[in-house]
This record gives C-alpha cells, sequence and structure tokens, in this order.
C-alpha cells in the first residue's frame, strides 16, 4: 500500500548530510541486458530484505542504465567491494561507456559480470521493480553467496571509502 498525500514532500537540504552519517557498504550490482552486453553500477543502498525466501533490495537511479536492463526473472549480482577496490567503486559510479575496462571481473557467458577481489558475492534473480522516489527498488531473489573471509568491506561514510576496522 502506498502512502497517499495531499501535498507533495518538501526537499529537506539537510537529507543528503544527514545521510552521509549512516555509514554502509560500498556495492556493485552488474548484469547483462538482452543482447548480452554488460553493465555496472556503483550502489550505496542495498541491504538484506528476506531470510525466507532469501531476498535483497537494491535502489537505483531512475536514469541508471543498469537499471534499464532489470526486470523481473533477470539474473544480476551484488558484489560487496573489499578493502582497496575505491577504484572499482569509481568506475561504476560514473557514466563512462566501458565501465568494465579497467576492472579486474570474470566474463560469465551464461550469468551477470562477476568482479574479482570482492569480499561478497550474491547472485540474484529480479522479483520486482517499484517506484521509490527519484529511485526505483530493485527486490531480488538470492540464488547464491560467495564470501571471502580474508579481506575486509569497503565502507562509505560522510562521503569517503575506507576499509572497515577490525572490530
Amino acid at each position: 500500500m502506498a502512502l497517499q498525500t495531499q501535498n507533495p514532500v518538501p526537499v529537506l537540504p539537510e537529507f543528503k548530510d544527514a545521510m552521509a552519517e549512516f555509514p554502509s557498504g560500498v556495492t556493485v550490482a552488474t548484469c547483462r541486458n538482452a543482447r548480452g552486453e554488460a553493465y555496472g553500477a556503483t550502489l550505496s543502498s542495498v541491504t538484506s530484505l528476506s531470510l525466507d525466501p532469501p531476498m535483497v533490495l537494491a535502489c537505483f537511479a531512475r536514469n541508471s542504465t543498469t537499471l534499464q536492463a532489470l526486470y523481473p526473472g533477470v539474473s544480476f549480482r551484488v558484489h560487496v567491494l573489499a578493502e582497496g577496490q575505491e577504484d572499482v567503486a569509481m568506475a561504476f559510479a560514473g557514466r563512462s561507456s566501458d565501465k568494465f575496462a579497467n576492472v579486474d571481473w570474470h566474463k560469465d557467458e551464461a550469468g551477470p559480470p562477476r568482479l574479482k577481489g570482492c569480499t561478497l558475492v550474491l547472485t540474484c534473480r529480479v522479483a520486482h521493480v517499484i517506484p521509490g522516489g527519484d529511485h526505483m527498488i530493485v527486490t531480488g531473489l538470492v540464488d547464491d553467496t560467495q564470501m571471502a573471509h580474508d579481506c575486509r568491506p569497503l565502507v562509505y561514510h560522510r562521503r569517503r571509502m575506507g576499509a572497515l576496522p577490525e572490530l
């Protein structure tokens, strides 16, 4: 059920600054379009959604070219980047026509591209694509998880990236 409002909600100038205080993992989502071309985008809003069935949600800007390739049933991967992969995050955050050019990745002809060196990789299938303000929320059914326990995740906080300290 959608929230019904009579008047548009005003933009809060401090909202972006406030959200910069909330640390998040740095992730890259990858997929292929119907022609098999590789796409990818850096995302700051990815989270677990459900344990049964296992699901995640990922938020894409409405103008994302990667989003255009995602519709129900399409396979995609969410990569949680590791310490030292700031250049990977920046490559996929831009509007380059070949985001994969200087990135170490595995070309999986049967599925979405898999970035190398990540701390976690989730292979998913799109369940839903839902509007969410200036973004679209993609829910994904998780088919596979691959974890690397020998590296620390990359975190975004106060508009900077860095490794999560040992806890």
